[in-house]
């Protein structure tokens, strides 16, 4: 399905029936498309309303018509809800997306009746290792950051550029944990054991500023948890939603 938000054209699916609507806001990667997140959707679908959407920038969605930050993402999901008259719906956020997600919670809470957080991101804090390898970089040659690039940049940052190189350089730039504290929805954060881009530390923290959240760890699941454990996730989101 295509539509119109803002004049940039968006895709999105719509399936399933069901007195609620989860709203699923997918990861930052230049391969991520509906077919990662397809079981866990069906799953859910067999007795919710799902709505998949591609973020601007990704899928075959237009881009931004500039870059963009976190809160810009948030502006659009919401514009995108009112669009399709969505109200009182669970917003699940994975990596990316569970940015975008805390954002929205905060700005439009009227619009949102739970929120989900699965390997979110938006805990930005440099690790002593991290800030020596950037003090390193700006003191080594040009040449050498050229042929450094592949190792001092991140795979997602690598593999885009022009407006999204820039839009990636604004959200990973903010620390969402203040907003985290002032989440007023029901919460439920997931997180694979073995996740190594948002570790497992980011989750308890995430749990422990998020006031009344829940906290599911699974196993042998690491950032890609909701193509690796659809059943289990599925499971424990519907679980939530019944409480």
């Amino acid at each position: 399905m295509r539509t119109k938000i803002h004049g940039r054209q968006v895709t999105y699916d719509r399936v399933g029936k069901g007195r609620e609507t989860i709203v699923i806001l997918h990861a930052w990667s230049k391969r991520i498309n509906r077919s990662k997140y397809q079981r866990l959707i069906n799953l859910l679908a067999k007795t919710r309303q799902v709505i998949f959407l591609d973020f601007p920038g990704f899928g075959n969605s237009d881009p931004p018509p500039k870059p963009w930050t976190v809160n810009d993402y948030a502006e659009f999901v919401s514009s995108f809800l009112k669009k399709l008259k969505i109200k009182n719906c669970i917003i699940f956020g994975h990596s990316f997306g569970g940015r975008v997600a805390i954002k929205l919670a905060n700005k439009y809470p009227n619009s949102i009746k739970k929120l989900i957080l699965a390997d979110s991101a938006g805990v930005e804090r440099k690790s002593f290792k991290v800030k020596t390898l950037i003090a390193l970089s700006k003191l080594a040659p040009d040449f050498l950051k050229k042929s450094w690039s592949s190792f001092f940049g991140s795979k997602n940052f690598s593999e885009i550029n022009g407006v999204m190189r820039e839009t990636l350089k604004l959200i990973v730039a903010e620390n969402l944990e203040e907003e985290m504290k002032r989440v007023q929805k029901p919460t439920l954060i997931v997180w694979g054991k073995d996740d190594r881009t948002t570790p497992l530390w980011q989750g308890k923290l995430m749990h422990k500023l998020i006031n009344g959240s829940k906290f599911v760890v699974v196993a042998n699941a690491n950032h890609g948890l909701p193509w690796q454990k659809p059943k289990i996730l599925a499971r424990i989101i519907l679980k939530f939603l019944i409480i």
